[in-house]
């Protein structure tokens, strides 16, 4: 039996709804060293969208991967928090 961690767990989930939607994601770009720790896992660099963190807008504490989007990351900002144990909330 495998263990996740956030990173892994974020990366499949990811992996499958990005295949999903037909978007091309950059798995092997390495997060850019000014991202905070707490987003590091959730960020992506994304064809044609630059870099972006995988989140929620919604206020919900059980959310599942179709209501997350890829968000810009220049456009987060100090506005997100975890949401339970691999997930991130934007703050709107």
């Amino acid at each position: 039996m495998r263990t996740h961690t956030p990173e892994s767990f974020t990366r499949a989930v990811v992996r499958r709804e990005a295949e999903k939607r037909g978007i091309a994601v950059d798995w092997s770009a390495p997060v850019p060293e000014e991202v905070p720790e707490g987003l590091r896992h959730a960020a992506f660099k994304v064809a044609e969208r630059g870099w972006c963190v995988w989140a929620t807008l919604s206020p919900d504490p059980a959310v599942l991967p179709s209501e997350r989007d890829f968000h810009p990351l220049d456009r987060v900002g100090d506005a997100w928090e975890a949401a339970g144990w691999n997930g991130v909330r934007l703050k709107r």
